[in-house]
């Protein structure tokens, strides 16, 4: 017998599904589609108006001051194309020449954007008018900034390392490590070196307090916020976004406290007090669609939102598919057949291990999918991914959401469920800071 219907995020478009009468509803997110929506030009001009903890951009500013706009990548949902209009014009007219602003795409250690994804992301008279450059993680002409508290040196692009005022432009959303999105981290990692965004990344990520929704003992954070001071990020814009992926508000000012008020901002949006992890979580991907970046959402809902030995059904959009040389690692490593799969991923992760010279995103991709895996029964259901590669990660498949559901059905006839429409902004809140890469 079948009850309720429900529905996931699938792009634009719903998908609609039931479930049995025996199973028992515990969580479910419902997304406000009727919400007013103030244009994002405005919400930026508001925010530039009353800055966080900073003086004015006007304030800050000569006539021959040096800027440097670091905006996130393509891949990211920030509309910087329209963010960036009222941000070069307060600086225009405070009295900035054009010829002394530099945008920064700060890719982190991701590939360079093609020039059409370029356009996209900041707009085409910004690209024709301005200079535009993409950070390049791996230059030999990187400035040393600082090091970490591991002792690595970090370096950062030239262009912004010389400018005299960096403003950070990106959005505030929750991150599996961070904590948050947003705030400090559009210049670490955005524009560092491999080698220090290598050490960060695998010393930080297993490390307790270094988990999606906490920023207050996160030793990642703090790092981030501690290279952010020591090259001298002066301002950053962030928007927040609602659970349906629209820009509702905007903090400007310093870069740790007004990102901080932003994640207030954002915790009012999506975020809820989890009471109960269920046996069954349901749960879109979106508004992730590239292949590493779907195992965002897999991590709240396998690690806080389900019991151990439960399951999570990911419905998930994937049209570029997985990068084959992370599934031939995930092959080695099943290959080797490790006693206990979470316990081998943090072991080898600190060891930089998982996939030796690889990119960091694959590393961490691997590193969630086999500590998820440990602790929950995964399936992927989608239409882009087939079989043979769901399997090659770990999990199971299923082409649709119903076939899944009986699957799931078979094993567990009566089950507690949690069911999240948009599990890229999914943010539960815990009673307590669970230590979540404990075996």
């Amino acid at each position: 017998m079948i009850k309720n219907h429900y529905y996931l995020c699938y792009g634009e478009k719903k998908k609609p599904f039931t479930l049995p009468l025996e199973w028992t509803v515990l969580e479910h997110t419902r997304l406000r589609e009727d919400a007013p929506i103030t244009p994002v030009d405005h919400l930026v001009k508001n925010a530039l108006g009353a800055p966080i903890g900073s003086p004015s951009l006007g304030e800050m500013v000569k006539k021959n001051t040096k800027v440097a706009i670091l905006v996130d990548d393509p891949a990211r949902a920030t509309p910087v194309d329209r963010m960036l209009p009222p941000i070069l014009h307060a600086l225009l007219k405070a009295g900035v020449s054009r010829k002394h602003i530099t945008i920064v795409v700060a890719l982190g250690t991701h590939r360079f954007a093609f020039q059409e994804d370029l356009e996209a992301k900041v707009g085409k008279f910004v690209l024709q008018e301005y200079r535009v450059v993409q950070h390049d993680c791996h230059a030999n002409n990187l400035i040393p900034i600082g090091k970490l508290l591991t002792g690595a040196e970090v370096a950062i692009n030239p262009f912004v390392a010389r400018a005299q005022l960096k403003i950070g432009i990106g959005s505030i959303f929750p991150h599996p490590m961070n904590g948050f999105g947003g705030g400090a981290k559009i210049l670490f990692p955005g524009v560092a070196d491999f080698t220090s965004i290598s050490e960060h990344h695998f010393h930080y990520t297993p490390e307790p307090g270094c988990v999606l929704g906490h920023t207050e003992t996160n030793p990642f954070y703090h790092e981030v916020c501690r290279m952010a001071e020591a090259a001298g990020l002066n301002f950053i814009v962030n928007c927040i976004f609602d659970a349906r992926e629209r820009v509702v508000d905007m903090v400007a000012g310093h870069f740790e406290k007004a990102h901080r008020e932003g994640i207030e901002k954002s915790k009012k949006n999506y975020a809820f007090h989890m009471k109960e992890a269920a046996d069954i979580t349901i749960v879109s991907a979106d508004p992730y669609v590239e292949g590493p970046q779907i195992m965002k959402p897999i991590i709240p809902a396998s690690l806080m939102t389900t019991k151990p030995g439960g399951a999570v059904i990911v419905l998930a959009r994937c049209p570029g598919g997985m990068p084959e040389a992370m599934l031939q690692s995930f092959d080695n490593i099943f290959k080797s057949r490790p006693e206990h799969t979470g316990r081998y991923a943090v072991n080898a992760f600190k060891n930089a291990r998982l996939m030796a010279e690889g990119a960091i995103d694959f590393n961490c991709a691997i590193f969630f999918a086999l500590v998820c895996a440990s602790r929950t029964r995964i399936t992927i259901v989608s239409e882009d991914l087939d079989k043979t590669a769901v399997n090659r990660l770990g999990f199971n498949h299923s082409t649709t959401l119903e076939a899944a559901i009986l699957k799931e059905q078979e094993k567990q006839p009566e089950a507690t469920a949690n069911i999240f429409p948009l599990g890229g902004l999914l943010l539960p809140l815990m009673p307590s800071l669970t230590r979540l890469y404990e075996f």
